[in-house]
């Protein structure tokens, strides 16, 4: 289902952004040490606030994004991106009214609040590129009466409603009410 020919942006959008955060969370370790979890600390990474569970978030972020980005269904990519978009834009969010001192951001105007909006803006614009491209694709080729038809996957919701619609003079099935 949802497979493309060829590079879908998504899948190039997903393994960038799963790098850089596994690298973010690779690195947050050193500069972090293994104590202290949800410890509000002074350590940073190029200006970014760090603490042991921040650096945790980003890793297991990094490892979803590089594993859907290698998954053959580009749907699942295209929603894990949009996922994760979601996501950091929610960071975003209760960053800047201060809601985030679990992972040791501490002020409405800290560079990780511009950084979380700025990342999940990114991923969510790869994934509903993704999926806009992806749409393209489907609908691509033209069969009978115009209408669209996949090369390969599932084909368009419209012409699945016109094939139920077209019965060729035989009697449908319809249940009755007893």
């Amino acid at each position: 289902m949802g497979q493309t020919d060829g590079t879908n942006v998504a899948r190039v959008g997903a393994l960038l952004l799963g790098l850089g955060y596994l690298a973010a969370g690779l690195v947050g370790f050193v500069e972090t040490g293994f104590t202290g979890f949800v410890e509000d600390t002074d350590e940073q990474l190029l200006g970014l606030d760090l603490n042991i569970f921040h650096n945790f978030v980003h890793l297991t972020i990094g490892a979803g994004l590089l594993v859907a980005s290698q998954v053959r269904d580009m749907t699942i990519t295209q929603g894990t991106l949009i996922g994760v978009g979601l996501f950091y834009l929610l960071a975003a969010v209760l960053g800047f009214i201060d809601y985030l001192q679990i992972i040791s951001v501490n002020y409405g105007l800290a560079l990780d609040n511009f950084f979380h909006l700025a990342t999940g803006s990114v991923a969510l614009l790869f994934g509903l590129l993704g999926a806009r491209q992806q749409n393209k694709s489907l609908r691509s080729t033209r069969g009978p009466g115009g209408m669209a038809v996949a090369a390969a996957g599932p084909r368009p919701i419209e012409e699945r409603r016109a094939q139920w619609g077209d019965t060729g003079g035989q009697e449908t099935y319809r249940e009755e009410t007893y």
